[in-house]
């Protein structure tokens, strides 16, 4: 249960009064930091000008038609609330920015890195602070889903469970549930605060029960859900859609099967590895090539066929971090591989060996973001041993992925570790977005920072 129920009556009780306590935030940063800061280029003075407070608000609303504000949605955790604070946040000094920069040739940098700041700090804080009172409310029984389900069948009782039990959907309140007596159903729904409906009967047998259902729900304005039995399916991530006059159900839904989202993707890989080989990496492999060189004799470069996009062989590059051994291909490293040298080592540890796969990026074999790419013979071992595995091939691999950040890392000991890595490596396919991609980049640079046990 993943549903985003637009409520209007939620929209102008949370997201409009917190969207202008932002704006005041915003603007009440910029004056202050008028007042404190120091011009040093007679250019930037333009931004005492009261009218460039227009392109600061004008920024702010593309940023809330972009990022808009959801702080009272179901299933929005502290990580996104943060995530969507900086972009939108970066939208409106972006903006505002461009604006002066074009209309007026001034650039006042440091001055609008501090707004930035400054408003990333001060509107996450009030962001956390309104999201917890949201959610104290409702754990006081306020501002709750009422739900009723209609059904005796498993999936009906599984899914009472799960809102009962789950804490993840605390939000949600199961009010009734009914078997076919449609006379009670009628009665309850008519004399009740309900806000959803779930169904589980089968409409080509219960017609008269559902289709009546139905009618009650649209016109007690009534949210009706239909839950359909797809046991019989591997996974239960579904769409629906029509063919002609028919419903049909596409098994996933790949949100980089759309051409903007791949070139959004695309166009953020090229940037970042462009920026990273030219500028970081030299410097880079210069350490590592005296480190290497002095530690055990060969290339500097490990190369190694892994299986990519669609399940097509390619290259991968890698700081060599072993001596040179026949059993590169075959097994994977240990805690305490024999293979290692001691700079290698490092080089594992500090994940500063997996860099040159940069050129990989560039090149467009990999990805920042994606399931990490296996050697070919795992990857033909583990497709008759796990189920689904060759689906984390949809999209192109990554140096990081949904897995490694959720500790799904290193080596894999066990059928059941891959498949819990399959399992993750999925989820990030039908659920990708570029705010999930930041959030995965961010959290590898904790995980490298804080130093990760599993990267050996």
């Amino acid at each position: 249960m993943n549903l985003r129920t637009f409520n209007i009556k939620e929209f102008f009780y949370y997201s409009v009064p917190v969207m202008l306590v932002d704006l005041a935030i915003h603007i009440g940063i910029f004056e202050w930091m008028l007042k404190v800061f120091t011009f040093t280029d007679p250019q930037d003075l333009i931004l005492l000008r009261p009218r460039t407070l227009y392109f600061l608000v004008v920024g702010f609303i593309i940023a809330m038609v972009i990022v808009p504000v959801r702080l009272y949605e179901r299933g929005y955790n502290w990580k996104t609330l943060i995530v969507r604070v900086f972009f939108q946040c970066l939208i409106t000094i972006g903006v505002l920015a461009a604006s002066v920069n074009v209309l007026f040739h001034s650039f006042a940098g440091h001055f609008l890195l501090y707004q930035g700041m400054l408003a990333v700090a001060a509107i996450g804080l009030w962001h956390l602070l309104f999201r917890a009172a949201i959610l104290t409310a409702r754990k006081k029984g306020r501002n709750k889903i009422h739900v009723v389900i209609v059904g005796e069948n498993e999936n009906a009782a599984r899914l009472a469970d799960m809102i009962r039990d789950n804490r993840d959907y605390a939000d949600y309140k199961l009010v009734a549930t009914f078997g076919e007596d449609l006379p009670a159903i009628n009665d309850y729904l008519h004399n009740n605060k309900v806000h959803q409906l779930y169904c589980s009967l089968n409409p080509a047998i219960k017609t008269d029960i559902v289709n009546s259902i139905i009618r009650d729900c649209e016109n007690l304005f009534i949210e009706f859900y239909y839950v359909p039995n797809m046991d019989g399916y591997l996974h239960r991530s579904m769409t629906f859609g029509e063919m002609g006059p028919l419903t049909v159900v596409k098994l996933r839904e790949e949100p980089l099967a759309n051409p903007l989202n791949a070139a959004v993707k695309r166009f953020f890989d090229i940037v970042v590895s462009l920026l990273f080989l030219i500028t970081l990496y030299p410097i880079v492999w210069c350490f590592v090539a005296i480190g290497t060189s002095i530690s055990s004799p060969g290339p500097i470069l490990f190369r190694q066929k892994r299986t990519g996009y669609k399940g097509k062989p390619f290259t991968m590059y890698k700081f060599r971090s072993m001596k040179v051994n026949a059993d590169a291909d075959k097994l994977q490293a240990t805690a305490d591989d024999p293979r290692k040298t001691r700079f290698g080592d490092f080089l594992r540890r500090s994940s500063i060996d997996e860099l040159p796969q940069m050129i990989n990026v560039l090149k467009g074999d990999m990805s920042i973001i994606g399931p990490r790419p296996h050697m070919e013979l795992h990857t033909e071992m583990y497709t008759k041993l796990v189920d689904e595995y060759l689906v984390r091939h949809m999209v192109k691999p990554g140096l990081t992925g949904w897995a490694q950040v959720n500790g799904c890392r290193g080596e894999t000991r066990t059928t059941e570790a891959m498949a819990d890595r399959v399992r993750y490596d999925i989820w990030y396919i039908e659920h990708w977005s570029v705010a999930l991609d930041f959030r995965i980049f961010f959290m590898t640079i904790a995980q490298i920072l804080g130093g990760d046990k599993q990267a050996y």
